[in-house]
């Protein structure tokens, strides 16, 4: 064959395009590992503010807010990792959405917020660093916040991908907190360039001085797996939290939330109309935590009422997936999940009054509620 024929070119064309390709694919996996996030199995947090504010008093309620985000998308897109082809949001959806959970904060003034999935530069929500705007809403004084999904660029999905990622757990308290940490989580069982760039859960946990006590309020927030389908990745995970909970001296108040992506002990994850595969693992991990560690929402955690999680397209939640765990000298004076912000994100948070250290004598005039009450929402 003449190495000037038609059939030749089209070769050496196509040998061209390979190695293209080739060299194209190396270089981003050169990329890829040489930016790769590479955090310490336990690391120091930067705790930004003053810390002003009167903080927390023993025997004096305050209030803490859990919850999952949704990194701001809102709820009107059905993103390529559900089943959908959407990957970037609009800036106008995103402003509407980061306004929706601000004016939430705002309204509820919690004195703790353990918030999930904070996008804080990332292409899909056109690099908006998004936890200013809720600072600034519940006036917190004090913020950590720790990144479990950082990336300078992910490819996925090929056709349209994701680009720079950082998303992040976050502490705000309106007073101090202190000795802020990254706990490195269990990587899911995966080769090791998709492990480079995907989700590296991580447990972030702070101290909160509360006058009146020896002991500090240790605040802890998680994310746990929610692809890992039975590799093992969530007991490992579920295994950090509880040694973190257990190692906590029987004197000291704790609080330890978030999305744990497991079902309650006793679901029948048959039941549900969709994503049932996504519980795959048995026995299931959260019976390593529940009801070994106290749910500020209460025993009865098949109860439709403490249901968080809203698939897309439903407009109701079909399951329980996020916890708010306590322990030591803590009391739940009211409890509930907020079915009242449904539209915000695919998550509903959970709100908790607390009284760390001896109640308050009952005012005689006012029946008591029982501890640990769930309120139901307005």
């Amino acid at each position: 064959m003449s190495t000037n024929s038609p059939a030749a070119v089209v070769i050496k064309a196509l040998v061209a395009l390979i190695a293209l390709a080739l060299i194209a694919f190396g270089a981003l996996v050169a990329y890829t590992f040489a930016n790769e996030h590479r955090p310490a199995s336990v690391e120091p947090v930067m705790v930004e503010g003053d810390g002003s504010g009167p903080g927390l008093k023993a025997g004096q309620p305050f209030k803490v807010v859990s919850w999952n985000l949704q990194y701001g998308a809102s709820r009107k897109h059905r993103f390529f990792y559900d089943g959908g082809e959407a990957v970037h949001v609009p800036a106008a959806d995103v402003a509407e959405t980061v306004a929706a959970i601000s004016a939430v904060l705002a309204e509820e003034a919690p004195a703790i917020s353990l918030l999930q999935e904070i996008d804080r530069d990332s292409t899909r929500t056109g690099r908006l660093d998004q936890l200013p705007p809720y600072v600034e809403a519940m006036q917190a004084t004090a913020t950590s916040s720790a990144p479990y999904h950082l990336a300078g660029f992910v490819p996925k999905p090929f056709t349209n991908p994701l680009g720079r990622v950082h998303m992040a757990l976050g502490i705000l308290t309106r007073g101090p907190h202190t000795t802020a940490q990254r706990h490195q989580l269990a990587l899911m069982d995966e080769p090791r360039v998709v492990q480079a760039l995907n989700l590296k859960r991580a447990l972030l946990t702070a101290e909160v001085p509360v006058e009146g006590l020896d002991q500090p309020l240790a605040i802890a927030v998680t994310h746990l797996s929610a692809f890992s389908f039975g590799d093992g990745t969530l007991e490992k995970q579920v295994a950090a939290l509880a040694d973190w909970m257990a190692a906590r001296p029987a004197d000291q108040p704790w609080i330890l939330a978030g999305d744990f992506n497991l079902l309650p002990p006793g679901d029948d994850k048959n039941r549900l109309t969709t994503e049932s595969e996504l519980y795959a693992d048995n026995p299931n991990p959260v019976e390593a935590l529940v009801p070994r560690f106290r749910d500020a929402l209460g025993d009865n955690q098949l109860d439709p009422k403490l249901r968080t999680y809203l698939p897309f397209g439903h407009d109701e939640p079909d399951r329980k997936i996020d916890y708010m765990l306590i322990g030591g000298p803590i009391h739940v004076e009211t409890s509930r999940v907020m079915t009242e912000h449904k539209a915000i994100s695919d998550h509903l948070p959970i709100v908790t009054t607390f009284i760390v250290g001896d109640r308050p004598e009952p005012d005689p005039e006012v029946p008591e509620a029982p501890e640990g009450a769930v309120v139901e929402a307005p």
